[in-house]
């Protein structure tokens, strides 16, 4: 980095323009802030940029594993550490900035909530959101992950949670990885076995979300949950 002009270094460059004038590389490497010999911290995040063999950018980031990022030349183990305590954050201030609207009270303020997390996951998880009955949050959970199939899925367990958080309504997501949401048969199985289950105890299953990349489906809006 030393070979770099004061003005195209990133922390400069940070200090006279603000973060946001910063490309991804840039804010990167400021995270880092060294590389390695024949290696600077902008050529290392250039490289991480680009590690995922499907995914680049940042979204190849936020699935990259410790393992893999370990892998890359000039990625110790507190830079790795130091790099995924970043990713975390940033998934936990998007839910948090989120949280702090006044209530989840559309398909589309659920979706919102809980895209960015959900469409990075490699395989399908079954979310559930349970909440008061003006649709503030009370409490979010992994319930099972997995393919969804009605045979796995437990509504005692759903609905045990329920009456713990004290909630008057829930919400089930789950993802499709391959980033298309069009339910299958099992989705709308699970759907139905679930509204079943909550109508009888009085706690209501409001909708089922299926999350795909940066786009989602609402059981509800399509007519299966009642």
């Amino acid at each position: 980095m030393k070979q770099l002009p004061v003005t195209e270094k990133p922390y400069e460059k940070c200090i006279r323009k603000g973060a946001s004038s910063l490309s991804d590389a840039e804010l990167l490497a400021v995270i880092l802030k060294t590389g390695t010999k024949g290696k600077t911290s902008l050529m290392l995040a250039r490289e991480l940029l680009q590690t995922h063999p499907v995914y680049e950018g940042l979204m190849g980031l936020h699935h990259l594993s410790m393992h893999q990022l370990l892998e890359v030349k000039g990625m110790g183990t507190v830079k790795t550490v130091q790099l995924m305590c970043l990713l975390e954050l940033s998934k936990r201030l998007s839910r948090v900035t989120k949280a702090d609207r006044d209530r989840l009270q559309s398909p589309e303020d659920v979706a919102s909530y809980f895209m960015d997390e959900m469409r990075n996951l490699e395989t399908e998880h079954l979310y559930a959101a349970f909440m008061d009955a003006s649709g503030h949050l009370l409490h979010t959970q992994v319930v099972f992950k997995g393919t969804i199939k009605s045979s796995l899925i437990s509504p005692r367990e759903l609905l045990r949670l329920a009456l713990q958080y004290d909630a008057a309504q829930y919400v089930i997501l789950h993802n499709h990885p391959s980033g298309d949401p069009q339910p299958s048969q099992e989705d709308l199985d699970v759907t139905a076995m679930l509204c079943q289950s909550s109508n009888l105890i009085g706690i209501p299953l409001m909708d089922h979300l299926i999350i795909g990349d940066n786009q989602y489906i609402s059981l509800r809006e399509w007519g299966y949950v009642k």
